[in-house]
């Protein structure tokens, strides 16, 4: 029931990301990466499984509208949700450092593998200083919004399981 309504989300920030988020470049380099923090947000709300879910939905609307290979972000996506929970880190237990750290790794971890898998297939990128120039102010554009994407998380949980809870009454 939850992915039926966030999936829908998901989608849509996706469609941002494509269409929008190229003329937020000139912003220190780097953007926004909303499906990335979404799902990791989701993640750490909902449960691995939940954050795999979410990361299917939201790397498959990046997959359909973005130039890497088909693919490449509903795997990467995938495995990013699933084991943002695992790391043991929820949003009733962490505070600002859960959320920022969460930021980091992921932007770190979801950069660094696209760079690699796509040099694997031959794509050829500018180099390891072009590629600290955008990571660095990605991770703080992300950071900053990591903290209304887990309040939205939050929000739209609670209204789920409220709902649910009127559901079996």
């Amino acid at each position: 029931m939850a992915l039926l309504i966030f999936g829908p989300v998901l989608l849509l920030a996706a469609l941002a990301e494509s269409t929008l988020g190229y003329r937020l470049d000139a912003l220190g380099g780097g953007r926004v990466n909303l499906v990335l923090v979404l799902v990791a947000a989701w993640s750490l709300v909902r449960g691995a499984q939940a954050g795999m879910m979410a990361g299917l939905v939201g790397g498959l609307g990046l997959d359909l509208t973005s130039g890497t290979p088909f693919g490449l972000q509903t795997i990467l996506l995938g495995l990013i949700g699933g084991a943002t929970a695992m790391t043991g880190g929820t949003l009733s237990r962490g505070g600002l450092a859960l959320l920022f750290g969460t930021a980091v790794l992921t932007t770190v971890a979801y950069h660094g593998v696209t760079v690699l898998v796509l040099r694997l297939l031959g794509w050829d990128f500018p180099g390891l200083m072009h590629f600290v120039n955008v990571v660095v102010p990605t991770i703080f554009f992300n950071a900053l919004t990591m903290l209304f994407a887990a309040g939205f998380a939050r929000r739209l949980d609670r209204a789920l399981s409220s709902w649910r809870r009127l559901e079996f009454e």
